[in-house]
């Protein structure tokens, strides 16, 4: 079954929709990974995704602070910084309270610079479809659907 058969099969009402569209962000999350694997030379998405935070993080990037913009825990981002460490990417630093931080080197700017080209392509055929006010409708819904899993995490915390 295509996908294109899966939403066809749970349009009929909203919570059907809502189904589909739950469902289809782990099915998107995977084939996007998939993908990009293949487009990576040196790292996994999920590493690259570790880096691109990063370098957005606010001051201390520490390992604890880093795991909360990803929305996973220190440990994987541990496991995945370390991974990044061994190939030259980060370097892990004690801070303060003996958190660790994470430093990128200048290996990461060269190969962004490598890789530049095949992101530029890779997110142009993601959203070729898309015409600009529909890209700023999804970044619309995309910060809604955020608020509604920040309510899901509350809501999950209360029930532990």
């Amino acid at each position: 079954m295509k996908m294109n058969d899966f939403f066809e099969a749970f349009g009929c009402d909203t919570q059907h929709r809502v189904q589909a569209i739950f469902s289809s962000i782990f099915v998107l999350q995977n084939r996007m990974q998939t993908a990009g694997e293949k487009l990576q030379t040196e790292i996994s998405m999920k590493q690259w995704l570790l880096l691109a935070m990063t370098e957005c993080c606010p001051e201390p990037r520490t390992l604890t602070n880093i795991g909360n913009l990803m929305g996973c825990s220190r440990q994987n981002i541990k496991k995945l910084a370390s991974a990044l460490e061994k190939k030259g990417f980060v370097r892990l630093l004690t801070g303060a309270n003996n958190s660790v931080c994470i430093e990128l080197t200048d290996k990461v700017n060269a190969y962004s610079e490598e890789m530049r080209q095949r992101h530029i392509q890779a997110l142009s055929l993601l959203f070729a479809d898309f015409n600009d006010d529909e890209i700023k409708q999804l970044f619309r819904f995309y910060s809604k659907l955020y608020a509604g899993v920040e309510r899901v995490e509350q809501y999950a915390e209360e029930l532990e």
